[in-house]
């Protein structure tokens, strides 16, 4: 009786312990970046829209990585308020888009 018992027992914690247990592969999101160069940092006038979202500002560099999703996007480069680049780009998972502007 008693081999039964704790045969039960030691059961019962196995079986509750095992609800815990969490089965898949978690993977980081996906996210591509877009980077800008051909311009000084010091020129505050270069503004960027990407799907004809808000224009916002940008530093030139690899170091200045914006992130994005991936897929295909259309990437608006404007100076002085003209409109310098317009480029559909596509960029796939982890990868980042060199954007020159002249």
């Amino acid at each position: 009786m008693k081999y039964l018992l704790l045969t039960l027992i030691s059961f019962g914690f196995l079986s509750f312990s095992a609800c815990g247990y969490k089965e898949g592969v978690s993977t980081a999101a996906a996210k591509s970046y877009f980077y800008f160069t051909g311009f000084s940092s010091t020129d505050k006038s270069v503004k960027v829209s990407i799907d004809g979202g808000e224009k916002f500002s940008v530093e030139p560099s690899r170091d200045n990585q914006y992130a994005i999703k991936p897929g295909k996007h259309l990437v608006e480069v404007y100076r002085d308020g003209e409109l310098k680049v317009q480029r559909e780009v596509y960029v796939g998972d982890g990868i980042a888009k060199e954007i020159e502007v002249r």
